[in-house]
């Protein structure tokens, strides 16, 4: 009789189930990493009208509560009858983390996807303290760039171990198709991403008042939802930009979007990496983004696509506008990079080598 290979057993614990910079990673992590049996356990409950991204992937979850206290004694019931698993955080924070350690919870990973870890000297000095007693050395820490690992390292410091950087797998078959015709008649500039704080939208549509004047048949499209959608409606109107500016909401087959816009506009003041922008490229479209550190890790080897995160941005924008040729033409080089640099390949390889370190190939704990 043939044995029966165990199966790795993994349990994901983030925060929601609508799409974000983190969940949209979830279904393709389900995918690429073979011999493993998923679930999950996320913090908030899902919004009602919200896209989930557990809707089309056979993964059990269980979801917590808008209660902090209430949803940690979820994930603490969660991580009982699961303690045989591997728990695999995404930027939870310390204080679910903890519940996992207080819980018995041996083996995690914790993915390191943002950049701001506190809010004032009182919260640092307190979640610093908080980190302090979830991060069992036992525990794995990963990165999903060297920006946000170094911010982090500098907040917790000193912490003496390392963080494997692991960049997010952006090269989904959605991705890697050519590129569309755009309009013959009209310049389409685009926006993807959440609707939130740090996301630079009320100089991103100013700007776009500013292409508009110089280029009048430009029309400029921004897609995705988040908290800021009825103010940023509002700001449109209030700067006369209604006409040209749309909100198109969240879209499922958002490389088709990539595909049939001429540029790509992302002016972040803060990113831990950057998804929508290396998505841009893999489809053939040009970017230009500000020059912030993850944006300058993502485009090391192609600086054309950047302008100042200052008050130089408006003019340094138009001037990129100005010479778009150039700028298309540095696309096909930097995607044949970034087909390789953030594939899924790169991100599976290097998840499941973090995975095997905890319970060997053939899902045996060590």
């Amino acid at each position: 009789m043939k044995p029966i290979t165990p199966v790795r057993k993994v349990c994901l614990v983030h925060y929601s189930s609508a799409p974000g910079g983190i969940e949209v990673l979830i279904p393709t992590l389900v995918r690429i990493i073979p011999g493993t049996l998923f679930s999950a356990f996320v913090i908030r409950p899902p919004e009602k009208g919200k896209e989930n991204v557990y809707k089309d992937i056979a993964v059990d979850v269980t979801y917590g509560s808008l209660n902090n206290l209430k949803a940690a004694r979820r994930l603490r019931n969660f991580a009982r009858m699961n303690s045989d698993a591997l728990f695999h955080c995404f930027n939870t924070g310390p204080f679910f983390l903890l519940q996992l350690r207080l819980t018995g919870v041996k083996k995690a990973v914790y993915s390191i996807h943002g950049t701001l870890h506190f809010n004032g000297i009182l919260q640092k000095l307190f979640r610093k303290l908080i980190w302090r007693m979830a991060l069992s050395s036992k525990y794995r820490l990963v990165a999903n760039s060297g920006h946000s690992r170094d911010i982090f390292l500098d907040f917790i410091s000193p912490l003496n171990r390392s963080i494997d950087v692991v960049y997010n797998p952006i090269g989904s078959e959605r991705m890697l198709t050519g590129k569309e015709g755009t309009s013959a008649d009209r310049m389409n500039i685009i926006y993807a991403g959440r609707l939130a704080e740090g996301k630079n939208l009320h100089r991103w549509l100013d700007i776009a008042a500013l292409i508009h004047e110089q280029h009048s048949e430009a029309r400029f499209f921004i897609y995705g939802d988040g908290p800021l959608m009825d103010e940023l409606q509002r700001y449109t109107l209030q700067i006369g930009a209604g006409g040209y500016v749309t909100f198109e909401g969240f879209m499922h087959d958002i490389g088709e979007v990539y595909r049939k816009a001429d540029l790509m506009i992302f002016l972040s003041e803060k990113e831990s990496f950057g998804n929508v922008a290396v998505e841009s490229i893999l489809c053939g479209t040009p970017v230009i983004a500000s020059a912030i550190p993850s944006m300058k890790e993502i485009f090391i080897n192609y600086p054309q696509f950047l302008v100042p995160a200052d008050e130089r941005m408006d003019e340094a924008v138009l001037q990129k506008l100005g010479s778009l040729d150039t700028l298309r033409q540095s696309v096909n080089d930097a995607r044949e990079e970034f087909l390789v640099r953030f594939s899924m390949g790169q991100h599976a390889e290097k998840i499941e080598k973090i995975y095997d370190s905890f319970t060997g190939p053939d899902g045996r704990n060590k």
